[in-house]
């Protein structure tokens, strides 16, 4: 059963599956792959961060010094995306969702968001864009006020 139906608690083991499976996945996402994600996920999950795809609404920031970071355009907000973050949770997304359902209740294990954009960056689908220090701290400054 997808964890984001009935997981209760962080769960690191299935983290671990869950990046396993987007890892796996090849250039081009099929049949195959929308069932290998529906095995950790729920199927509205899926199709929602897979629409986030489609619309390109994933932007990836790369600093001057190297830096990466997302945006991602959602349906009722702009959200600030975080990956590789030396933690129990290895990313971050700003949206109300992932603060309640990930980090609060720990009923999912990421948001729609973050695994768009996770999905994003292992399909190369992301809208790249080259970001200065003082452009990153005003995406920093209006997602965190």
């Amino acid at each position: 059963m997808p964890v984001d139906a009935s997981q209760r608690g962080y769960n690191k083991e299935l983290l671990s599956v869950a990046l396993a499976i987007i890892n796996s996945l090849e250039e081009e996402l099929n049949d195959d792959s929308f069932s290998k994600l529906g095995a950790v996920f729920s199927q509205k999950m899926v199709i929602a961060a897979l629409d986030l795809l489609d619309r390109g609404d994933v932007i990836k920031y790369v600093a001057t010094w190297g830096k990466v970071d997302y945006e991602v355009l959602g349906s009722t907000s702009t959200y600030f995306v975080q990956l590789d973050l030396p933690s129990q949770i290895p990313f971050y997304c700003s949206c109300p969702a992932f603060s309640k359902a990930v980090l609060f209740a720990q009923t999912h294990i990421m948001c729609k968001h973050v695994l768009g954009t996770l999905l994003a960056r292992k399909l190369s689908m992301a809208m790249e864009r080259p970001i200065s220090a003082d452009e990153l701290l005003e995406i920093f400054t209006k997602h965190y006020q």
